[in-house]
């Protein structure tokens, strides 16, 4: 059954210009049914209405919940170095929407023909106001037309058409204080206005009237009661859709996103003069006093007096000691080839393997991994030890609101 209107060969009606009664049509009831239920939802919103949305920082909100998201960040700043990396919940938004019934009460009914069963004009009852019109209006509510408001939407701004009044505000909070902040809009002017023209008619005693915009909003608390019962326009606020029914995203399509600075290690290049110790694996010229045991290749000039023993070859000249079958007492010079071993003094190049500590300044190319313990003066390129809070961003967590569209 559909509500009627009454049917002018102009508009204001008048006796002179009525023509009878007519059933509305689907545009009709929505460019003023429609339009005038859900206007005085919308301005009649703070929260604590059935079908209302709130959200609150401390779960106090009236209703049933139908999403959370957690503000986080960093305990230390960015390029604290080390950090364990805790963090702090700085808010818990808590979305809840209102599903305790509205009290009804309703003095004129709108009126509707009826063509089968009990042929005739006659009021609509609860039953046949929820499934014949209100159902229109929700309808119209989810299409989110241009005669329409009251819808709810999760953006950074307000969205195109109409005027959206912010309602409710979420913050993505960061260690150094700044902050993403999202809102939770609801339209509260529609894009165009209602059409005067398509009123429904009531019965006022005997004869057939016009709807008053009063009498019309009467029906708002059943039209709310409406949303709790058939499920069409509830909302819910998580990454996902839900998977019962049809669901439609409102607002901004990445919805709402915590984010906090990563940790990690950070890579490091620059100047580092200091005290090293650790593995050293290269060829990189080392240059500085070194101290410990030396083993390889060595070739330069040998200068102390400190016990030689190898194998020697080359000119050798000074006071031989040992039996000689010549001469005694008489120097020897000559080329000696053989192993030696005694106290040597000179500036003679000595070439061959050594293995001994060694100490003084040695200055050359080191390659090996042995642990390297003493002042490094240089450039270096590597890894911090440890984790630092870096400046770039990671996503823990993101939630959309989402409109039930269909059963």
């Amino acid at each position: 059954m559909r509500p009627l209107k009454i049917k002018a060969s102009s508009y204001p009606v008048s006796s002179s210009n009525f023509e009878g009664l007519q059933e509305m049509t689907d545009t009709e009831i929505e460019q003023y049914y429609s339009a005038t239920l859900l206007k005085d939802f919308s301005d009649n919103t703070d929260g604590t209405g059935t079908g209302e949305l709130n959200v609150t920082t401390d779960g106090s909100g009236a209703g049933t919940t139908i999403g959370t998201v957690t503000d986080t960040k960093r305990n230390d700043a960015v390029g604290t170095h080390p950090t364990a990396g805790a963090t702090t919940n700085v808010n818990v938004y808590t979305a809840k929407q209102v599903n305790g019934a509205a009290s009804e009460s309703i003095t004129n009914r709108p009126l509707g023909y009826e063509s089968s069963g009990t042929i005739g004009i006659h009021e609509f009852t609860d039953a046949e106001l929820d499934t014949d019109i209100l159902d229109k209006v929700l309808g119209d509510l989810v299409a989110q037309g241009n005669y329409v408001t009251g819808q709810y939407s999760l953006a950074a701004s307000a969205p195109a058409g109409g005027t959206w009044t912010s309602r409710y505000t979420i913050v993505d909070t960061q260690v150094d204080e700044t902050k993403q902040t999202m809102y939770i809009w609801q339209k509260t002017a529609a894009t165009t206005a209602a059409v005067d023209n398509y009123k429904p008619c009531k019965l006022d005693g005997t004869s057939v009237k016009e709807m008053s915009v009063a009498e019309i909003e009467q029906i708002v608390p059943n039209m709310r009661n409406r949303i709790t019962d058939s499920t069409i326009g509830t909302y819910a606020l998580q990454s996902g859709a839900p998977a019962s029914g049809t669901w439609v995203q409102q607002g901004d399509a990445g919805g709402f996103t915590d984010t906090r600075h990563e940790v990690g290690s950070q890579t490091y290049e620059g100047n580092y003069s200091g005290n090293y110790t650790g593995g050293y694996t290269g060829a990189k010229t080392y240059a500085g006093s070194y101290s410990g045991d030396y083993t390889g290749a060595y070739t330069g000039n040998y200068v102390g007096t400190s016990g030689y023993a190898g194998n020697y070859t080359g000119d050798y000249s000074g006071t031989y000691a040992a039996d000689y079958d010549g001469y005694a007492g008489t120097a020897y010079a000559g080329d000696y080839a053989g192993t030696y071993t005694g106290y040597y003094v000179g500036a003679k190049t000595y070439t061959g393997y050594y293995s001994g500590d060694y100490a003084g300044t040695y200055a050359g190319d080191y390659v090996g991994t042995s642990a390297y313990s003493g002042t490094y003066t240089g450039t270096y390129t590597g890894y911090f030890a440890g984790d630092t809070v870096l400046t770039s961003e990671e996503t823990v967590s993101t939630v959309k609101l989402w409109l039930k569209t269909a059963a």
